[in-house]
């Protein structure tokens, strides 16, 4: 898992120097939401992917939860760490600066979209089988999404000079070597970097399947938290050099839109075409309800940071600290739902317990969830 990251990373800047000659005629804050986030989000529609193709048909129900858990629990870290990390760091290396400012459009385009995406996601997935509409209906949405950024985009007709990208490296000596064919070599560069993303992501698949094996635990729990923030790599990088750039607005929207990315195309698409191809459907109602208490703090977690990021005029140190404070809540109610399910009794397993409870009593949240979603994908 560490290699696999270390690999995802240094395939990540190249992807970036590609992107970001590409996306030049995009406005600030669409580049980020479309080229950035797609990109930057290969590794969770990858891992989706090598979770459905390398699972047994015996275990593909619980391999789809642990992918899900992998995309959702990519969604929080890029909710709260990724702003996290870029006003930090921002903050203390950039001279004169002393918060961030973000637009309040970005954020009300982007997290509305999210919020809804993040709704589509609890109640579709509380069916009790899973076919390929699920999928269509996840990657249907995100092409709404698409469209509605692209036509509210202001383009730059002119875009910005090819001065302003200057050769630092191999890769971008080779994509700016000669002034004609620089696109073309961006997208050789762009499909590479993707295809070296895919060699560890099939990596990441492989060791999260085989660490839960080895501690008799739920894959989702180990894809919750350690997938999630490895295939999370090339959105932090991205989002960290836009924020040093001053480009504070593609900054965030490039963590928004690879959350509506991840939820959606991410999951949707490899599930629908996998499932169209085999022409499986599959039994959902076990593997089901062990992700209804991520799904609920998704959302909880996305509501919550959109509000901090709207409601403040300026993100600063302080917001910094309450976004650590808000992950680390959500590791360690992480570390007490494995333990739960794993049969464990300490203190976090208990707090996990009640929480999940609460979630599957009879005539419940997560009742009344299976009852809307089966009544919408029951001619599915």
């Amino acid at each position: 898992m560490i290699i696999s990251s270390i690999v995802m990373a240094k395939a990540c800047d190249v992807f970036e120097a590609s992107t970001e000659y590409l996306g030049r005629n995009l406005s600030e804050g669409v580049k980020g939401a479309t080229l950035n986030a797609i990109g930057s989000s290969m590794p969770e529609l990858l891992t989706t992917v090598f979770f459905l193709t390398l699972a047994s048909r015996a275990n593909l129900g619980r391999d789809l939860a642990a992918s899900v858990g992998g995309n959702t629990g990519s969604a929080i870290f890029n909710s709260i760490v990724i702003p996290m990390l870029v006003i930090w760091i921002v903050v203390a290396t950039v001279a004169g600066v002393k918060g961030v400012k973000i637009a309040k459009k970005v954020i009300l385009r982007d997290g509305l979209f999210l919020i809804g995406a993040e709704l589509v996601l609890l109640v579709l997935l509380s069916s009790d089988y899973i076919t390929q509409w699920h999928g269509w209906a996840f990657t249907l949405f995100y092409v709404f999404y698409l469209a509605y950024t692209l036509l509210s985009m202001k383009r730059d007709q002119q875009g910005k000079p090819d001065h302003h990208f200057e050769p630092e490296n191999w890769y971008t000596r080779y994509q700016l070597k000669y002034k004609k064919g620089r696109s073309i070599r961006s997208w050789v560069l762009l499909l590479g970097s993707t295809a070296v993303i895919a060699l560890a992501c099939a990596g990441l698949v492989e060791s999260c399947i085989g660490m839960a094996d080895s501690i008799h635990i739920n894959p989702l729990f180990i894809a919750l938290v350690l997938v999630a923030a490895a295939s999370s790599v090339p959105d932090t990088i991205i989002s960290i050099k836009d924020g040093k750039k001053g480009n504070y607005d593609d900054a965030l929207s490039n963590v928004l839109g690879s959350n509506i990315f991840d939820i959606t195309i991410s999951m949707g698409l490899p599930l629908a075409v996998y499932l169209l191809v085999t022409g499986y459907k599959i039994d959902f109602r076990e593997a089901g309800p062990t992700l209804i208490d991520i799904r609920i703090m998704l959302v909880v977690v996305t509501i919550v940071t959109m509000a901090v990021f709207y409601f403040s005029k300026e993100l600063k140190r302080i917001h910094v600290f309450y976004l650590f404070v808000l992950y680390i809540i959500f590791i360690l109610y992480a570390i007490g739902a494995a333990s739960y399910g794993a049969g464990g009794d300490d203190i976090l397993a208990q707090w996990a317990g009640q929480f999940i409870d609460f979630l599957n009593k009879e005539g419940g949240i997560n009742e009344s969830l299976q009852k809307v979603a089966n009544g919408i994908t029951s001619g599915w």
